[in-house]
């Protein structure tokens, strides 16, 4: 642990008496706070976490004693640390350290700042929020911000009376004074740590409702927005009511308040007891939401309240167990929404969005292990991403595969009833699951979170043909290019395998060494097709010998969906590694005529849009018009089952299906002249009333809009986007409108990248166009990489000095649509010319290594029929 930048433990804060005075018009606060301490060895000075903040006076007074002034502060604004000197040394015992202090309310979506809304009357209004995690308490008070230092908070706003202010603890009192403020002090919040600390202050409305247990749950908006807030307040009642019964601890907190805040970098944020939120992840129209936005903003919901047991009741002890928060949150969000609403099927989305991301992350030589050292608490920012979150995810939903229900809900109350209020690290989790199962939790899942990466599963023989019964397996580290270089075989994982057939599954078995024998019981016996990782419960790739792939491909609609998906991604994966000839993945798409299930759809709409890239890049023009008309016909015939309009049979699989394929009509179709004009007639009722959500279906609306500024009219559609998007007021609504100005064509480009950085635009919505046009082409790709190379000093201006955490997006984006070998060195020499190169080191790395891996693709692609035209054309007519 010595390699962690910690403040010293002389002194150890036990509770914060916190008093801030917010001036939302010069945007500045003031702040005195009382910190009680325990001064376990005696010093002369006290060194706390302190940035951008003005240090005016500190004195302290030790129980029973004087007060003592504080003759020196210092500031060390690259540590973020402020230091209080006393001319005597603090006597050991307890305490009272007294600070004032001033700040800005700054824009910059972290620590305590501003955010902008427009009220009833179109008048600009800020609001004043917090968000502290990682490190960023220290921007609104003097603290110990580290997870391991936690204390009690007890906070008092002084606000303008007409307003409204929210904390983690409902106010215990409140006065207003002849100035027209109000001065509200709200109850101490339970032990916890710096970051969970929050508070909002502004015009809100809100609605509320009670779980059966008494916990007051309330939804809060800015003016406007009530109607929008009924679903988020179903999901926050079921979910609480669920989660105190699956974890056998009550929510220990007399309420929780949701609120959305406009300008937001994340997506939520958990603080104890006031969780907040972008606005499109709190906020829908029940009746109007698309499909795919209820299920997110349920997930979400579900996620941020898996985290008041998880993450807030007990914590990690340092940012390297950051996934003990994010990785369990992961999975826990999902489990739980899949009890709210089964009808979802929601861990099928599960497989093909939160395994995947974590599949291809995990598969560079550039990802990083579950558990990474962190030294200096900054570097946490480049770990919130796929690893620690969808990894993270993912081996919990591999741990429940084999433990069982109930096995792994005891082990998860014994871990509440070890650590409530506590911090922990890794292990203390893997033994409560070991208590409670009996089985060695800790000795196999030390290969999954302490080395990077996972294995191929490769399966040898065929055993319904050989007629053993017995599947032989061996292991290797999978990597996206097939490289191989020195060392890596030394990598093994202790890999739980379940074997399933048309027959049924066989129990779970482990594969620990790199090759063995897996046993599927009966289940091969008169079976017509073997799968391995059925039910894709283990983050791997799998690989199988023709005679069994052609199996799986002939029986492919009748496996379940997240197998059917899984041997998508799979195959995919491994045919851009080399491992499979590209033949394999025509004929799997073969296989997938007919296909009705949405999520299933999803994840070939992913799979079509890697190819488009390599191939449309890669190979010629005869070949990338074949793959297109190829993709077309695939789409056709699920079109025409759902068509352009709702059925008032629809569930929600049905509209996410219709989504989905109306996406890939403006991919894959957008030359059909039907189509086009159809698109066009819909778009221009939306840009005519964009605020009534009855004239173009939510589920829809991003397709109708892409598919209508590829038209013929593209200019005069590009301008009544932009009028549409500054009328709008959903904030969904505008990500539709983001995306769609980013698949113009032509001299157009220009023009809305510029839109981009004409401030209508929020910063955490600056990603959204040049991400849309990155993906959109090759010249797409180039104009992006061009305008974020030119533009570089103003991007940099509105979102990294801003966040960095949403600035990593433009290091992707820059190489996102990227082929060759000679883009990654350019790409890789842009960034590290940048003053801020150490802070994107691993995204660069990680951009750089996918681009190369894209390159060996292509030259594998030219070296297999799937650079023949025919290939593609001849591949919906196959015969397997």
């Amino acid at each position: 642990m010595s390699h962690r930048v910690l403040l010293p433990s002389d002194v150890v804060p036990e509770h914060y008496d916190l008093t801030l005075e917010p001036d939302l018009e010069r945007f500045t606060f003031e702040g005195i706070v009382k910190i009680t301490c325990d001064v376990q060895v005696a010093t002369d000075k006290v060194s706390l976490h302190a940035h951008e903040l003005v240090l005016s006076s500190a004195d302290f007074t030790p129980a029973g004693g004087a007060v003592m002034k504080a003759d020196e502060i210092t500031l060390k604004a690259k540590a973020k640390t402020a230091t209080v000197g006393f001319d005597d040394v603090l006597p050991v015992g307890k305490g009272v350290l007294v600070i004032k202090f001033r700040g800005i309310l700054n824009d910059q979506m972290a620590g305590f700042y501003r955010s902008q809304y427009t009220d009833s009357k179109g008048v600009k209004r800020h609001l004043a929020t917090t968000q502290f995690e990682a490190i960023d308490a220290r921007r609104c008070f003097p603290c110990w911000d580290e997870p391991a230092r936690k204390a009690v908070f007890v906070v008092t706003l002084v606000y303008p009376a007409h307003l409204m202010a929210i904390s983690n603890m409902p106010p215990s009192r409140a006065e207003v004074g002849a100035d027209g403020r109000k001065r509200e002090t709200y109850m101490p919040t339970p032990k916890m740590s710096t970051y969970l600390l929050a508070f909002c202050i502004g015009e809100f409305e809100f609605i509320s409702g009670q779980t059966k247990e008494g916990t007051i749950a309330r939804i809060f908006a800015c003016p406007g927005n009530i109607a929008r807030c009924n679903f988020a307040l179903h999901c926050c009642i079921k979910a609480l009511e669920f989660y105190n019964e699956f974890f056998g601890i009550p929510y220990p907190l007399p309420k929780v308040d949701m609120i959305a805040i406009p300008d937001f970098s994340a997506g939520a944020m958990e603080n104890w007891g006031l969780v907040t939120y972008r606005e499109v992840a709190l906020l829908c129209d029940e009746k109007t939401v698309s499909a795919t936005q209820k299920q997110r903003i349920c997930s979400v919901i579900t996620h941020e309240l898996a985290h008041q047991w998880f993450g807030n009741l007990v914590t990690m002890e340092w940012w390297e167990d950051l996934w003990l928060n994010e990785g369990f949150a992961n999975w826990m969000q999902t489990f739980a929404a899949d009890k709210l609403y089964p009808d979802w099927c929601i861990w099928e989305t599960y497989v093909g969005m939160e395994q995947q991301r974590a599949l291809q992350l995990d598969a560079l030589r550039s990802s990083h292990p579950i558990q990474v050292p962190i030294g200096h608490a900054e570097e946490v920012e480049e770990v919130f991403d796929a690893i620690s979150y969808c990894k993270g995810g993912s081996v919990v939903r591999m741990i429940y595969a084999v433990l069982g229900e109930a096995a792994f809900q005891s082990g998860l109350k014994l871990y509440f009833q070890r650590h409530s209020y506590g911090n922990t690290v890794t292990t203390d989790l893997w033994n409560a699951w070991k208590e409670a199962s009996g089985k060695p939790i800790d000795a196999m899942m030390s290969s999954w979170t302490q080395q990077m990466g996972f294995p191929l599963l490769e399966v040898t023989n065929d055993p319904i043909a050989d007629g053993s019964g017995q599947v032989e397996v061996k292991q290797r580290w999978f990597l996206a290019d097939g490289s191989v270089e020195a060392g890596d075989d030394a990598k093994t994982w202790f890999c739980p395998i379940i074997v399933g057939t048309d027959k049924g599954a066989a129990p779970v078995a482990f594969l620990e060494q790199k090759s063995g024998k897996i046993s599927c019981g009966d289940k091969c016996t008169g079976a017509s097709m073997l799968k391995l990782n059925y039910g894709q419960h283990t983050p791997v790739r799998v690989l199988y010998p023709e005679s069994v792939f052609k199996r799986l491909v002939k029986n492919f609609s009748s496996l379940p969906a997240e197998d059917r998906i899984g041997l998508l991604s799979d195959t995919y994966a491994t045919c851009k590694a080399g491992f499979l000839d590209a033949t394999f993945l025509v004929q799997l798409l073969g296989g997938c005529r007919g296909e009705t299930n949405d999520k299933v759809w999803s994840e070939l709409a992913s799979l079509l849009g890697g190819l488009d890239k390599v191939i449309a890049q890669g190979l010629d023009d005869a070949t990338a018009q074949a793959f297109t008309d190829m993709a077309s016909a695939l789409v056709a015939p699920a079109f025409k089952l759902v068509g352009w309009d709702m059925s008032p049979s629809d569930d929600d699989n049905r509209k996410k299906l219709r989504s989905t394929v109306c996406s890939l009509l403006s991919k894959y179709c957008f030359k059909d002249e039907a189509i086009v004009s159809e698109a066009v007639k819909r778009c221009k009722a939306f840009v005519a009333a964009p605020n009534d959500s009855s004239v173009l279906a939510a589920d829809i609306r991003p397709a109708v809009l892409e598919l209508a500024i590829q038209s013929a009219n593209a200019d005069a559609i590009l301008t009544d986007l932009i009028a549409a998007h500054d009328a709008a007021t959903d904030g969904a609504v505008k990500i539709n409108i983001y995306g769609a100005l980013g698949r113009v064509g032509g001299p157009l480009r220009a023009r809305v990248l510029e839109f981009t950085l004409s401030g209508a635009v929020r910063s955490q919505d600056l990603m959204y166009i040049p991400m849309s046009m990155a993906a959109s082409s090759k010249e797409g790709c180039n104009t992006v990489y061009d305008w974020i190379v030119g533009r570089y000093d103003k991007l940099y201006e509105m979102v990294g000095s801003t966040s960095m955490m949403l600035f990593q997006h433009f290091v992707r984006i820059s190489g996102s649509g990227f082929v060759t070998d000679e883009q990654a060195e350019k790409v890789s020499a842009f960034w590290k010319s940048r003053d801020i190169y150490k802070n994107v080191e691993k995204s660069l790395a990680q951009t750089v290594e996918a681009i190369r891996s894209n390159a060996k693709f292509v030259s594998r692609l030219k070296a297999s029929k799937a650079a023949e035209a025919a290939t593609w054309r001849a591949a919906l007519d196959s015969k397997l």
